[in-house]
Order: structure tokens, then C-alpha cells, then sequence
């Protein structure tokens, strides 16, 4: 394929050759500008290589061979031409300093592409029209710097040389049913109809290819020559899919002269058949592709960008719901969500609370448009403040059309950013953690009849003795859980130990959605403090072993308490709780020395006291009976808490007369759902189901 497009290249090179020779240096210099403004730049570059061999170079054609190379991708080139123009020229255009900016920018060196933006702002009028656009790109700088120190989330990918082109390449749509597959629109070389000009006519010289719909799918880790869809599907027109519906068997797709006037379809082509029904698609939705790009949803609704009256700003994002075969007028998302700026290509996650989409409003991007992320509170209908995704995911280009895999790990987006190999590429995103939204909906598992076998009161040890049985209801098979004793060593690791972590490893890696709460307490003689900080220990002993065995971070809490009253045992212990924030797909039980500490159900609230990179100090932990210490594995930090309440005003109670007490104001609460610690994103999907949730929100 690429050697298919060198030979093209160079059979126009050569051909053009030929006609420059009797051609005057202004028109040259008219040839170079008009295909640089057809975003021709390749041949724009050849006709300015052809002038600087001929000696012919003046100060306009050598900005904009720098300018062409930045196009091109060629940030090196491109800082290199224009840094000897600032040196050579006497007055050089204000361009020089502006594109400057834009190399560093691209190249995410922030400070350095301020100050060169303030030198562009510096040497044009003070009424010149990009003012205010350069402005803005400062800002964006500004949230670059600010964000290059976040954590990232993700490791992003181009799909490679196979899939991109020197050409243009976006909209990624995955395939509903077939992991390993994606679809994309294409402008490259060999698509339907040939290269066309704005009006549609054919044209070699100054045409334009039009976009066709692509399949590859990756194959042992590598991705196939992408196919073209049908030749009954792509046409000399502009074909752009985006989306399938509901059961994977019809695809909406756009078909126009441009990409801002055409009209979806609904392809219905059957294999086996020579013909294609594509029929309109019927409803309050704009026939635009590119970056106004819909999402259609279980047949019943879809999401799409509209600049129609009574927004908000440009591109604004608008539902429109099925309600008995009709489809609704579109409603605005509202503020939350829209902006002065625009907002295109979105995505509603599995769970249906979690929105995606891209923006480039220049106090929250980091360069043209961003990738944000939002969450729905459905008790009182408003959205939180979107959050941008940050660097790689993000780039100082435009990143659109995000798409979420249903593994819960795998994105695949279109960017610009110059790295690539073209305009837009196709890149995927591999997250470190599972994205809890692109779980299925929790469907209640059939009942399982499992027989328990009824616990004794000691092992011969003096140890406790649970329940050795654990139905997993969505799998209709059993796990051990028995908890796990460490001997003063600190060792453990016994044949029946292993197996069951095995279990464990295989239960989590099939089912991403539930949780391993690990949860360790020490009878060691030694202060509250020393005690929970030394079992935390243990249960990262056991957490870093499942890691290490493929078990996602994400998927383990762990947890260190103070043993109760009645537990005997002189030797570390650690057990085991699978859990969900949905329907637990578990059933289990625990013996009552551990009841209300290794297995909890429902909501409660903790008091946080206090966080710590080792021991904390603290005389609360040791005057009540609910004290916990958590881990969170995404950094060094213990958290520790006490108190257990059923109620939120319970809970809000009680802080204000420990606080009080105490005199200290940094103590919070902490919502728990069977048992695992809710953050103010988790927490915002449950609170229609959990009213006490809803009160922790408004006040935090």
C-alpha cells in the first residue's frame, strides 16, 4: 500500500517537473499556494523544492516550504527552516514566530511555545484577527503544563503503518461482533470515484479523493491490510459509518458530496444478496459527518452534535429518544456539558452514566479538541463537570471520535497530533485500570441451590473455622475461600493456598466487575497502629503475588483491622470477600468471629481520620472497635478510618461531635457499598438507588 502511494507521488513529481520548466518564478509561487490551500501539501512541498534548486528562493517561499514541512509532520524540518529565517531576515512575517510556537506546541514543550506565541502577538496589529485564537492556544499551553504532571491513564498506540496512510484516516467504529475488528473512514488513494474537486468533478491535478468505509482486525497483534467496504456501500461520494444498531446486523452511515450536506443511511445488505437497501434513516438528526458524528444506541436513542439555534455556542450535544416508533424532538444537554466552544463525537458508556466527548474549549484542552469525560447524577439530572482524560490520551492536536471497547481496558480514537502518518490516524488506548462503565447491566443470576457445610468452633490449632464453600452464581461453579494464616515468619503459600488463589485469578479475569476485598488482622503484641500497619503488609503480599499473575489493580481493596475480641489465633490471618457495587454475583458465608469485618453488604459510612505514608499516630484508632486501615494501590498512601453507620445523618452526627471534640476540621466521610470504598464518580450512579448517597454529594 505504501509503495502504492510513493509511486503515485513520484509519478506527479516528475510529470510536474515538466510543466514548471517554461513556468515563471510567480507561477510557481501561485502553483505552490493554491495546492498548499487544497491541503495538498506534498506537491505544494515539490513545486518549493523545485524553486530553491533553480536558486529562485525569495522570503515567501521559504516560510512556506517551513510551513508545508510542519504540515507535513516534519517538526524537526520544520523548526530548522524557520529558525534560519528568524536569523536571516531582517524583518521576517510574523508567521515564522507563530508556527514556532505551533512545532513546540505539538511537541508538548508548553513554555516554549508561549513565548514564542507572545513574540507572534508582539509583531501583529493590535486588531489583527488571530488575536484572540492565539490567546486561547496560550491557555491551552497553560493546561498542558498543568496537566503533563497527572497520572496518566492509559498507554496510547497508532494502529501502524498497515492501517494509516500519509492521507487521512478517522472515525473508528468497533465491531459488534467481533472483538478483533474495527471499522474506519478513509480519504486515501483508490477509493471510489477518484480524486474529485468541490464540485464533485472529477480532477488529478487539484481534486481531492472523497472517504470510503474500512475493515481491519488485528491478528496475533497485528493488524490486517484494511479491506473497503462493498462496492454497493462506498460510492464516489463522501461515505463516513457511524454506528451499528442494537443486534450488529445494520449500520448507520453518512453518504454526501461533503461532509456537511448529505443524508444518513441505514444499510441493510445481506450476504448472499447482490443488492443494498439503504434506507433513510428518519429523524430530527443533521445529515453531517466528520466531527458532528452520532452515536445510535440500542435503536431507542442517539446523541449528536448540532450547531442548530438555541445553543449554546458552536457545536453543541443534543438526544433524541424513540418513544413508540417516533423519534423526539432533540434536547440540549445542557451547560454542564456544552460549552461557548464546540462539542462533537460522543459517547455514551454501557452503564448509560457515563458520557465521552471531545471539546476544544481553551481553558480545559490541552490543544485543539480534547477527550472529556462525564458523569450522570440521575437523582437531581445534571452532569459533573467534564474531566479532561489528560496526556497521551489527549495531545496539543485534535483527539475525536473516542470509542470504548467492551473489555473495559480498550479504546480506539482518530488524532492529528504530528507524530503520526498523516492528517488524522487511528490510535488505540490500553487503560491500566478496568472502566467500571463498560460493564453489562447486572442481571439478576437464577437461583443455585448450594449446600454449606456447617462450621466447627476451632481447628485443632485453636484457629477459627469458616465455611470452605463459595457458589459464584453467574458461573455455576464453587470456589475455596478460606482464609489464609501466616505463620511468625510471615510465609505462607501451602498446596491448597495456591489453588485456591488460582481460583481467584480465574474468577477475576472473567469477571472484571467484582471486586477482591483482602482483608488482614494481626494478633501481634504490639500498639493498634503497629498492629494494622503490619498486617496491610501481609495483604499486600498476597496482592502483589495476583498482580504479578495477571489480576488487574483495580480489582483489589485491601484492608488491615484489629482483630476482634474472640480471635485466638496467634499468627496473621487474611481473608477473602468477592463484591460488587451492582448485584453481588456471590454467594458466601463467614464465620461470626469475622462477621461485619471481612464481609459487609449494603451502605455504611466511615469517619477518615487520617492518611499516611507508613504509620499513622493516632490514640482514635485505638479507642474504637470499627478502626480500618485501606491501601490504595495506585499510590503509597494508607487510609484510616473508624466509625460504621448505617445512616448518613448517623454518620454526619458523629463527625460533628468527634470534630468538635478533637478540634481538628480535616476529618470526612467515607461512603462504603458491600464494602468497597465509593469515590464521588462511583458514588454518582448509585444515588438514585441510595438516597444517603446523594446527601454525601451535595455537601462534598
Amino acid at each position: 500500500m505504501q509503495h502504492r502511494y510513493l509511486a503515485c507521488t513520484l509519478l506527479f513529481f516528475f510529470c510536474t517537473l515538466g510543466l514548471f520548466a517554461q513556468e515563471t518564478l510567480a507561477d510557481k509561487k501561485k502553483k505552490a499556494t493554491d495546492f498548499y490551500y487544497l491541503n495538498k501539501y506534498q506537491a505544494a512541498q515539490s513545486v518549493l523544492i523545485s524553486i530553491k534548486k533553480n536558486r529562485q528562493e525569495d522570503k515567501e517561499t521559504k516560510l512556506l516550504l517551513a510551513l508545508c514541512s510542519y504540515q507535513l509532520n516534519q517538526l524537526k524540518e520544520a523548526e530548522t527552516m524557520l529558525r534560519t529565517i528568524l536569523e536571516s531576515e531582517k524583518s521576517p512575517f510574523p508567521e515564522t514566530w507563530l508556527y514556532l510556537g505551533k512545532v513546540y506546541h505539538d511537541q508538548h514543550e508548553f513554555t516554549r511555545a508561549i513565548d514564542h506565541y507572545k513574540l507572534y502577538l508582539k509583531a501583529i496589529p493590535a486588531n489583527h484577527p488571530n488575536r484572540t485564537t492565539i490567546r486561547e492556544d496560550i491557555q491551552r499551553c497553560a493546561r498542558g503544563l498543568a496537566l503533563q504532571f497527572k497520572a496518566p491513564r492509559a498507554i496510547v498506540e497508532n494502529l501502524g503503518n498497515t492501517v494509516n496512510t500519509p492521507y487521512d484516516e478517522f472515525a473508528p467504529i468497533m465491531s459488534p461482533n467481533f472483538t478483533n475488528r474495527i471499522y474506519f473512514s478513509s480519504v486515501r488513494p483508490g477509493n471510489v470515484g477518484g480524486s474529485r474537486n468541490n464540485f464533485g468533478q472529477p480532477d488529478e491535478v487539484m481534486g481531492r479523493f472523497y472517504s470510503d468505509i474500512f475493515t481491519s482486525q488485528v491478528n496475533n497483534g497485528i493488524w490486517t491490510s484494511p479491506q473497503a467496504m462493498h462496492y454497493l456501500l462506498n460510492s464516489p461520494k463522501h461515505e463516513v459509518l457511524l454506528d451499528f444498531n442494537a443486534n450488529g446486523k445494520s449500520l448507520f452511515y453518512f453518504k454526501g458530496n461533503s461532509y456537511t450536506q448529505g443524508e444518513i443511511l441505514i444499510d441493510t445488505f445481506r450476504v448472499g444478496s447482490r443488492t443494498l437497501s439503504s434506507d433513510p434513516f428518519i429523524g430530527p438528526v443533521e445529515a453531517t459527518a466528520g466531527l458532528s458524528s452520532a452515536q445510535f444506541i440500542g435503536d431507542t436513542m442517539v446523541i449528536f452534535a448540532s450547531q442548530r439555534p438555541g445553543g449554546y455556542g458552536g457545536l453543541d450535544l443534543y438526544k433524541t429518544v424513540s418513544v413508540r416508533g417516533r423519534w423526539s424532538a432533540p434536547i440540549n444537554l445542557g451547560p454542564d456539558i456544552n460549552s461557548a466552544f464546540d462539542e462533537t463525537t460522543p459517547f455514551l458508556a454501557r452503564t448509560g452514566n457515563i458520557l465521552y466527548f471531545s471539546s476544544n474549549r481553551p481553558d480545559q484542552s490541552i490543544g485543539g479538541f480534547d477527550v472529556f469525560r462525564t458523569l450522570l447524577i440521575p437523582q437531581i439530572n445534571r452532569w459533573t463537570n467534564p474531566d479532561n482524560l489528560g496526556l497521551p490520551i489527549n495531545s496539543a492536536a485534535d483527539d475525536t471520535h473516542f470509542r470504548l471497547s467492551r473489555d473495559g481496558y480498550t479504546a480506539y480514537f482518530a488524532s492529528s497530533r504530528k507524530d503520526g502518518y498523516g492528517e488524522r490516524d487511528i490510535y488505540t488506548a490500553y487503560f491500566f485500570d478496568y472502566l467500571r462503565e463498560m460493564s453489562a447491566p447486572v442481571v439478576p443470576p437464577p437461583p443455585v441451590s448450594t449446600q454449606t457445610v456447617q462450621p466447627r468452633r476451632s481447628n485443632p490449632d485453636g484457629s477459627p473455622v469458616v465455611p470452605e464453600r463459595v457458589e459464584i452464581a453467574s458461573r455455576g461453579t464453587t470456589i475455596d475461600l478460606k482464609p489464609f494464616y501466616f505463620n511468625q515468619d510471615g510465609q505462607w503459600g501451602q498446596g491448597v493456598e495456591l489453588k485456591q488463589l488460582e481460583d481467584l485469578i480465574e474468577v477475576l479475569k472473567k469477571n472484571p466487575q467484582l471486586t477482591l476485598i483482602i482483608t488482614a488482622a494481626s494478633r501481634q503484641e504490639l500498639a493498634v497502629s503497629s498492629r494494622l500497619y503490619g498486617g496491610m503488609k501481609s495483604a499486600e503480599n498476597l496482592a502483589n503475588y495476583l498482580i504479578g499473575n495477571g489480576v488487574s489493580p483495580v480489582a483489589l481493596q485491601l484492608r488491615s483491622i484489629p482483630p476482634p475480641a474472640d480471635f485466638t489465633t496467634t499468627f496473621k490471618t487474611v481473608s477473602f470477600q468477592l463484591s460488587s457495587l451492582g448485584e453481588i454475583p456471590v454467594k458466601s458465608a463467614v464465620s461470626p468471629w469475622l462477621m461485619g469485618y471481612t464481609e459487609e453488604k449494603g451502605l455504611v459510612f466511615r469517619i477518615q481520620i487520617g492518611k499516611s505514608n507508613s504509620v499513622l499516630q493516632s490514640p482514635l484508632l485505638s479507642q474504637d472497635k470499627n478502626t480500618l486501615s485501606e491501601k490504595s494501590l495506585s499510590n503509597n498512601t494508607y487510609l484510616y478510618t473508624i466509625g460504621r453507620y448505617n445512616s448518613y445523618a448517623e454518620a454526619k452526627t458523629a463527625l460533628g461531635r468527634l470534630s468538635n471534640q478533637m478540634g481538628f476540621a480535616t476529618f470526612e466521610l467515607v461512603p462504603y457499598l458491600n464494602g468497597i470504598r465509593l469515590s464521588r464518580e462511583t458514588a454518582g450512579g448509585l444515588s438514585q438507588n441510595y438516597p444517603d448517597v446523594m446527601s454525601w454529594l451535595e455537601v462534598r
